[in-house]
């Protein structure tokens, strides 16, 4: 199937012109739309916190094709970016952003991705996007518990658990969380580069179940 995904949301990219780019390249590579898929959600929202975004993935079928302006109406977050790709992988899903007429999907090189990822963060600091980007590493209030929020990852702690320790807001230490990719450090994995051809999907309901317990 053909997905057209479009995000209608003040802060991001104008829906007519989202359509409309998906539209002129469907047509000129003779493709069909299947169905279209409008998310509401406000480009400050969180992946994690998206019900409605992880369901539409879960929707989908291997082989599908989604067809999107540009990444950045994914996410602005880099981290997140990456667990969107790592769920495309995974589940066998194609996606075309046609802005810059790039088709990914797991045979992708991870140079391409980068490339994709490294304009999304420059494009984040030309326009100050929702005050600092999220994906760029800047300095943090909470870097000086970096190590100690590591640890706490590798021994199971959830982010209310490591913000209670640490005696600083859940939502801010589960930011920094992300944009540090600290999950991933905790595992063990690499730096950007090597973490684009990892096959683990977080976009899943076990985020949402992983949150059942906290306050």
């Amino acid at each position: 199937m053909h997905i057209v995904y479009l995000r209608s949301s003040e802060d991001g990219p104008a829906l007519a012109l989202q359509e409309n780019a998906i539209k002129d390249y469907m047509y000129v590579h003779g493709i069909e739309p299947d169905r279209t898929h409008v998310d509401t959600a406000s480009l400050g929202a969180l992946l994690d916190e998206r019900t409605e975004f992880r369901h539409f993935i879960h929707s989908l079928d291997r082989g599908d094709t989604i067809y999107v302006y540009d990444l950045s109406v994914i996410s602005h977050r880099i981290g997140e970016l990456v667990q969107f790709c790592n769920c495309l992988f995974e589940h066998g899903l194609r996606l075309v952003v046609v802005r810059y007429a790039i088709t990914i999907d797991e045979t992708t090189p991870a140079k391409t991705l980068v490339q994709l990822l490294h304009s999304i963060q420059e494009e984040n600091r030309r326009n100050g996007k929702m005050g600092r980007p999220k994906g760029s590493i800047s300095k943090s209030k909470y870097d000086r518990y970096r190590d100690r929020i590591v640890q706490m990852i590798k021994e199971g702690k959830s982010v209310s658990e490591i913000a209670k320790e640490l005696g600083v807001s859940r939502s801010s230490i589960r930011d920094y969380i992300v944009s540090r990719n600290l999950k991933r450090v905790a595992q063990g994995s690499g730096p950007l580069v090597q973490q684009l051809p990892k096959r683990s999907c977080q976009i899943d309901e076990r985020i949402a179940n992983g949150n059942s317990n906290n306050p």
